[in-house]
């Protein structure tokens, strides 16, 4: 698992546009109110990279049932890069921290789901799109 933990405007990070085709880019962010936000990176139907994720509310330590393709303005990309630039941006305006985790084998990802607690949905349907990777697809 690579950890991608710095501003990605002044280093850029070991990743390429292929890697949703065999990777899972996780984004994990901390509100200000200490919500946790874990999304994950897919493309659209236009080929537009966007995250989709859930919401562990602090006050109730529980995730939101449904996972969302967020509709925040920042929530788009041309490519991984630019949507990793828009979300730093974003992120630094609201002081939130953001730490990005490239998913390589199916013990990192349970070690994501592990060590952020994922339950429901969200843990469904990151075990459903990491066995959707084409390279995990028996011929």
């Amino acid at each position: 698992m690579k950890i991608i933990d710095y501003d990605v405007s002044k280093r850029i990070p070991p990743i390429t546009e292929n890697d949703v085709k065999t990777k899972i880019i996780i984004s994990h962010s901390i509100s200000d109110g200490g919500n946790n936000f874990i999304d994950y990176v897919i493309r659209n139907n236009d080929g537009i990279f966007m995250f989709r994720g859930n919401l562990k509310n602090c006050m109730t330590d529980n995730w939101l049932v449904d996972v969302s393709t967020w509709e925040d303005r920042y929530n788009n990309g041309k490519t991984i890069m630019d949507l990793l630039l828009k979300k730093q941006t974003e992120m630094e305006k609201r002081r939130w921290t953001t730490i990005h985790y490239i998913v390589e084998s199916y013990n990192d990802l349970l070690k994501i789901i592990n060590t952020f607690d994922i339950t429901g949905n969200l843990k469904t349907e990151l075990m459903d799109c990491w066995e959707k990777l084409p390279v995990n697809q028996k011929a």
